[in-house]
């Protein structure tokens, strides 16, 4: 299978960025919750997304890291990742996502690019979660409508942050 080269390698991820969680509102559903978070990098970014916190607890002043991929597949070794078979651990081996704690698999339902602002805002579905991600626009050139994709967050630690 012929990959161009440095495709996955040089860059897995289609968006990254750290975010502070300002307000996480559990009143409407029981197992999820909606964060709303702001990025520590980018004075435009912002986030807000539904997450399970019964499986990943996640408080407002926390901060999170956030990455989003269209493969999570081996940098070393490309595949694509069609069936949730091709995604269990004993066949895919390590992936990207042993780097991080809480991982949804999704689509992009809706994309608007304001030009004279020069921001876009992204809208994506996992499984019924959903995301809304405005960043300046050239962050999220690589988001186009019905993109499969996936989110990925770990908890920032402190050693992160010196580097």
């Amino acid at each position: 299978m012929a990959q161009e080269k440095g495709e996955v390698k040089a860059h897995p991820f289609l968006f990254e960025d750290s975010f502070q969680v300002k307000t996480v509102d559990n009143s409407r559903f029981e197992r999820a919750g909606r964060m709303d978070c702001e990025s520590t990098t980018f004075a435009e970014n912002n986030l807000e997304i539904d997450i399970n916190n019964i499986i990943y607890p996640v408080t407002p002043g926390e901060q999170i890291y956030v990455a989003i991929t269209n493969n999570v597949s081996s940098a070393d070794e490309p595949r694509s990742l069609t069936t949730a078979y091709d995604h269990d651990e004993r066949l895919l081996g390590p992936s990207v996502m042993d780097q991080f704690d809480y991982v949804m698999f999704g689509k992009v339902y809706k994309k608007e690019v304001k030009k004279e602002d020069n921001l876009a805002v992204v809208w994506a579905s996992y499984g019924g979660l959903l995301m809304k991600l405005r960043a300046q626009a050239p962050q999220l050139n690589e988001f186009h409508l019905n993109d499969n994709i996936y989110f990925m967050m770990r908890k920032a630690q402190a050693d992160e942050q010196d580097g």
